[in-house]
């Protein structure tokens, strides 16, 4: 690929993803003066949900904050199926099909596209999308410009993705090291990372965050409860109520869990970034309260950070929803007029709440797929 040398000296600079990607789309202006923009659209396996998690243009130009099952777009299957990228020079041939994408495609103004399944490592990743205001404009000598473009946003994603989980793994990989102490079971931390997921994509918007912000929520939620493994058993299993001071223990499991955290994260050279941030804020802050009576600090409103307070109400709602040897499960109608309480209390964040009720038929689907039963 030709490189222009302001352009490539800009992307070895920068160390976030964002930052890389913007400057790759700075390169393919050069290159590709007729391609205005490029956006990339990640796949969970287990859901078969596509998400939006970032593109070069402008909110006003591009999807944001979007999902769909993989299965309902027939058109995305057999690309992935073919693992071949597909061109449209004329979009004009959507005109006729309803769906959300297509139809928001042409208010936009957007005529061409290239797109193109991302695989690394044998692994399905999502979709690359290259689209152009003009028609006929994925023709002739930049296709070999735009495939090695590709496999570097590819190879870019792929890594970010990696690392997250690798992040998510070096934690819980301490936090096997609990397995069997606490109630809590591992269908536990799929479903409240699910659901924290659903929260964050749904008020991410409000909040001025994008959709890597959806996805380190998360990868990450499952984790909040590291701490638990410096509690003792004593108190941490427990089956009637907590004395004063088993409580006051109890409570550090937020703080010892950040500690814990900074050693992890220090040993596999993971300390900085954005990253690291959520997943440090999520682990500290997730049992603090908006009118400060939570802990570790007695934080207040937005001095908690947006990440603990959506899996805040991801964790009670699944807490309230699953059953316990010492408890039956809540119906959902139950946990949620419960969580409403909570946030009329000043308790809970109420948009956090809303936004999981918003969306209980994707609760419920989750809640299937993760279902447990006591033996």
């Amino acid at each position: 690929m030709q490189y222009f040398p302001s352009q490539w000296q800009a992307f070895q600079q920068e160390t976030s993803l964002v930052g890389k990607l913007s400057a790759l789309a700075e390169q393919l202006q050069q290159l590709c003066p007729n391609v205005h923009r490029f956006s990339v659209a990640i796949h969970d396996e287990k859901t078969d949900l596509l998400s939006t998690y970032f593109s070069t243009s402008e909110s006003d130009d591009s999807i944001n904050r979007y999902q769909i099952k993989l299965g309902d777009v027939y058109s995305l299957q057999q690309i992935c199926q073919a693992r071949t990228p597909r061109v449209i020079n004329d979009l004009s041939c959507f005109e006729e099909q309803e769906t959300y994408h297509s139809q928001t495609l042409l208010k936009q103004g957007w005529n061409s596209s290239y797109t193109v399944p991302m695989r690394y490592s044998d692994s399905f990743l999502g979709f690359l999308f290259f689209n152009s205001k003009e028609k006929n404009a994925f023709m002739g000598e930049q296709f070999a410009q735009l495939e090695l473009l590709a496999q570097l946003i590819t190879m870019l994603v792929y890594d970010e993705q990696n690392q997250a989980r690798t992040l998510k793994a070096a934690v819980q990989s301490a936090l096997a090291l609990s397995c069997g102490r606490d109630a809590e079971t591992g269908q536990h931390l799929e479903r409240m990372g699910y659901y924290s997921r659903i929260v964050a994509h749904n008020i991410a918007d409000q909040h001025g965050r994008d959709d890597q912000f959806v996805e380190q929520v998360f990868q990450f939620a499952p984790v909040h409860d590291l701490g638990k493994i410096a509690i003792p058993d004593y108190i941490l299993l427990k089956p009637g109520k907590l004395e004063a001071d088993e409580y006051k223990e109890m409570q550090t499991h937020t703080v010892k869990g950040a500690e814990m955290l900074s050693d992890i994260l220090s040993h596999h050279g993971l300390s900085e970034g954005k990253s690291s941030e959520t997943l440090r804020n999520i682990v500290l802050s997730h049992h603090e309260m908006l009118d400060g009576s939570g802990y570790p600090y007695g934080l207040k409103g937005e001095e908690i950070p947006l990440e603990a307070r959506i899996v805040a109400v991801a964790d009670i709602f699944d807490a309230l929803t699953s059953p316990r040897p010492y408890k039956d499960a809540w119906s959902n109608d139950q946990a949620l007029e419960t969580l409403h309480k909570m946030a009329a209390d000043n308790k809970l964040c109420l948009e956090c709440v809303q936004a999981l009720e918003l969306k209980i038929e994707e609760v419920e689907v989750i809640q299937a797929i993760y279902k447990e039963s006591l033996i």
